[in-house]
């Protein structure tokens, strides 16, 4: 394995091990970009990605609810 992509956490690109993203810093671009991993004691790089999506109601629909 030398690249890994997930939606649910940073996973090793060495062992596959998945880091669960409760802390902030996870998703900080700009200041996260390496991991050390406690599973094989390996570092590698982390590239974060955001996406972003909105979800609109008409008002009208929302005073009948």
């Amino acid at each position: 394995m030398s690249r890994t992509y997930s939606t649910n956490g940073p996973t090793c690109p060495y062992c596959g091990r998945m880091f669960t993203p409760d802390e902030g810093f996870y998703y900080d671009a700009a200041r996260y970009r390496e991991q050390d991993c406690d599973e094989c004691g390996k570092t590698f790089s982390v590239e974060v990605h955001h996406s972003t999506a909105w979800t609109c109601v008409r008002i009208d629909q929302l005073e009948q609810s």
